[in-house]
């Protein structure tokens, strides 16, 4: 399946709206009360709130604790409330002969966005299945299934305490077992955050 990509039509559409802002204003009148009227006022770009709780990288917590980390140009946390067995057939079913042998796990997210720039409509984190020494099952999956579908962030995800719930789809080979969760993108690449099932 293919990767899950931002809606480009929806930036287009408001490049140009953005075009048609700038035209209008810079075709007014010549009269100076006229164009004083019109001239836009500088806008103060959002301050970004700066959490003091990241967290640290390598840090080991239980399901249902929050992670704070710096994400795209803001701040967000991140809090596993679940690492689920999926269900064989679907997922067979959605990948084919890639699925033989391979069981389906299901890790489902809280986010919260902390910092208050506008995190609208973008890929969430990866937050993947871990063994129980803490590494990666070892598998690339694209895409998404019904039972865990994976959606852009929502529109009305730009301002502080803005939260939003998706699933991120894994899986493992049949005998491996799943301890919990694991961040590694950014910061933590080297020593991702766990969540402890």
């Amino acid at each position: 399946m293919p990767p899950i990509k931002p809606p480009i039509k929806q930036f287009i559409a408001f490049g140009g709206a953005a075009l048609c802002l700038v035209t209008i204003s810079a075709c007014g009148s010549s009269d100076d009360n006229d164009s004083a009227a019109t001239t836009p006022t500088p806008s103060t770009p959002p301050t970004t709130v700066v959490p003091d709780n990241i967290t640290e990288p390598g840090t080991e917590l239980e399901v249902g604790q929050p992670a704070v980390v710096p994400w795209q140009d803001g701040y967000i946390s991140i809090t596993v409330t679940a690492v689920e067995s999926g269900d064989t057939d679907a997922f067979r079913k959605a990948y084919g002969a890639d699925a033989e042998g391979m069981q389906p796990y299901y890790v489902r997210l809280t986010l919260e966005n902390l910092g208050g720039t506008d995190l609208s409509v973008k890929n969430p984190p990866q937050v993947r299945a871990a063994l129980p020494d803490g590494s990666g099952t070892g598998t690339f999956l694209t895409g998404s299934i019904e039972a865990c579908e994976t959606t852009l962030t929502p529109g009305s995800f730009t301002k502080v305490g803005a939260k939003f719930e998706t699933c991120e789809l894994d899986a493992a080979a049949s005998g491996d077992q799943i301890a919990g969760a694991r961040y590694d993108q950014g910061d933590y690449d080297e020593k991702p955050i766990l969540w402890k099932s």
